[in-house]
């Protein structure tokens, strides 16, 4: 039997944070720069919300003054020190969230991601619940061409809620386009505001290759490739390497937790 792991022990102690009076354009510059995927929001010391990746993309001007408190979420899912990495999963797989706020007496203790928890399990070999690949894949794929605007991508991450979507070149994979790519490359924020759009195909700023399993790829391998990558989607393809499915860093937790 192993041990059981509690959150404090792979948290992030002390994250960084922003203040809900903060502009947005500060969250996005420490998110850009450090690439975290989410930040505590304080109020006078106090916990208030998080803001994500996701908010921010909603924020097409690159000079906007709205404040952190605008676009923020205040719906914070929380886990004590305390608890045990199974617990954290399972809240993570129920409320879709990938960040969790440690919190003690409502105070800040620390941050744990998906990706802590999932390279814990990788380290500590626990054992799936589910095994294969296609016990936990979505079939129903988002995807996109090579050829496409980044900024008709930007409008379907967000109308999708996808973080990441993968590239197809005559019905085969060739790369994946993520917000990260994208905040990186800023050229479509400054073409919405300006009015002018300037053509940017996915192409420009997609990466390659893309990382892929098969539906018969074991979830302890691909939960391997997933932390030693650092990434939290793997396209699923066929024989043919056609895309057949999606896999992210959910699905793989909700095999370990049943």
């Amino acid at each position: 039997v192993k041990k059981m792991v509690s959150v404090k022990e792979i948290m992030t102690k002390e994250p960084v944070c922003v203040e809900s009076s903060d502009l947005v354009t500060r969250a996005r510059s420490l998110i850009r720069k450090y690439g975290y995927r989410a930040l505590p929001v304080l109020e006078k010391g106090k916990l208030v919300g998080i803001i994500s990746r996701g908010n921010i993309l909603k924020i097409t001007s690159s000079k906007t003054n709205i404040s952190v408190e605008g676009i923020m979420n205040r719906n914070l899912i929380t886990v004590s020190e305390d608890d045990d990495i199974f617990s954290a999963a399972k809240a993570i797989v129920r409320s879709g969230v990938r960040q969790l706020l440690v919190v003690d007496n409502g105070n800040l203790k620390g941050i744990i991601s998906s990706m802590d928890i999932l390279d814990k399990f990788v380290k500590e070999d626990y054992h799936p619940v589910k095994k294969k690949i296609d016990e936990v894949m979505t079939t129903d794929v988002v995807y996109c061409e090579q050829d496409d605007e980044i900024s008709k991508i930007w409008d379907m991450m967000h109308s999708s809620g996808f973080s990441g979507l993968p590239v197809l070149k005559n019905n085969k994979i060739i790369g994946i386009v993520t917000r990260m790519n994208i905040l990186k490359q800023g050229s479509v924020r400054l073409s919405k505001e300006s009015g002018k759009i300037r053509n940017a195909p996915v192409k420009r700023v997609m990466m390659t290759p893309a990382i892929t399993v098969t539906p018969a790829t074991g979830v302890k391998r691909a939960a391997g490739t997933m932390v030693k990558r650092r990434i939290i989607r793997l396209p699923v393809v066929d024989k043919k390497k056609e895309l057949v499915g999606i896999v992210d860093i959910e699905d793989i937790l909700r095999a370990y937790v049943g």
